[in-house]
């Protein structure tokens, strides 16, 4: 007598079944003309790495909002960088001592990459800390946006109290670390931020440990040395893309030391000092004037400004749904 076929059973064949039958069809699925083909986009971290590894420098100067990162790309930079202190100087108005959190540095970023069309290279403090917390927020980031994301190796009392307890994590522990953020990403360029010396100041442990960051899948390593000859002896070292900041007194941004340091920065913090400098101007002499016409000289043309806001192709998206061609006099 032929046994009885449970209800599991049945399912499981009826399933073997209707797989057999999709990929019998697949093949009329997939015969579109290749003329309809699309390439994939590319995403940001893709056309970061391209820049990265171009064979001139890739200079990413400092942005702290949507506005700076647009004047970046008016300027005709390909890449912009965020420093963590533009989102605790954005959100809270404090100095950068760790006191938004990780989340809120990919929030922040995450609205200026999708407003600009170019990478942004974001300093996401230590990224979590932990492994697991690398892991899940290099997949918050990539899914954000952001082409690049830093991150160091200071221990989180080091950064909120800006240097004054020293310490670091492990170079074990962040070498896992990286592994996490290389298990997590797709694209996205991720660069180790190597914070030694600790805390006996040996600059030969600084070395060690970025060679070590390099050779555990970091794309680039961030190191800050004295001289633009010092980086051309680590990148003989290191064997990966260096970053820097560049444009102080110590490293001033000459053709020498964009050569040696791949990847090179500006600071948001002074890009915001600036900024500020500029209101603060404006605003004593409106206390003590009345007016602001000194401080208006220094302001962005109609010509940039219409261009960092995009008015000319709000105008034709307007004009496309039969808005008026302006509906606010910055508009006109």
């Amino acid at each position: 007598m032929a046994r009885k076929t449970n209800r599991r059973e049945f399912v499981q064949v009826a399933g073997l079944a209707a797989s057999g039958l999709m990929a019998a069809a697949q093949p009329l699925a997939v015969a579109a003309p290749a003329s309809q083909t699309r390439p994939a986009p590319r995403t940001m971290g893709a056309r970061f790495r391209a820049l990265m590894n171009a064979p001139d420098p890739l200079i990413c100067p400092g942005a702290y909002d949507v506005l700076t990162a647009r004047l970046i790309q008016v300027h005709g930079f390909t890449a912009a960088f965020v420093g963590s202190s533009a989102p605790n100087q954005e959100l809270v108005a404090l100095p950068d001592q760790a006191v938004v959190t990780v989340s809120e540095i990919i929030e922040y970023n995450s609205v200026i990459a999708a407003n600009v069309d170019i990478p942004i290279l974001a300093d996401v403090d230590d990224f979590g800390a932990t492994p697991l917390n690398v892991y899940r927020f290099a997949k918050q980031a990539e899914r954000a946006g952001i082409g690049c994301a830093a991150f160091d190796d200071r221990m989180p009392l080091n950064r909120a109290t800006a240097y004054s307890v020293p310490g670091v994590v492990s170079k074990a522990r962040m070498i896992d670390n990286i592994h996490a953020a290389a298990d997590a990403r797709t694209d996205m360029v991720f660069i180790a931020r190597c914070l030694a010396p600790t805390p006996n100041g040996s600059y030969t442990e600084m070395l060690d440990r970025a060679t070590a960051y390099a050779e555990a899948g970091a794309d680039a390593v961030w190191i800050g040395l004295r001289t633009a000859q010092d980086y051309i002896k680590a990148a003989d070292m290191i064997k990966k893309p260096l970053m820097a900041v560049i444009g102080n007194a110590n490293l001033p941004a000459t053709a020498a030391a964009m050569k040696a340091a791949r990847i090179t920065v500006g600071q948001s913090a002074s890009m915001v000092n600036i900024a500020l400098g500029a209101v603060d101007k404006a605003l004593t002499e409106l206390k003590t004037t009345g007016r602001m016409t000194e401080a208006q000289k220094g302001a962005l043309s109609k010509e940039i400004s219409d261009e960092v806001e995009q008015v000319e192709e709000l105008n034709t998206r307007s004009r496309k749904y039969n808005l008026p061609r302006a509906s606010a006099p910055e508009r006109q």
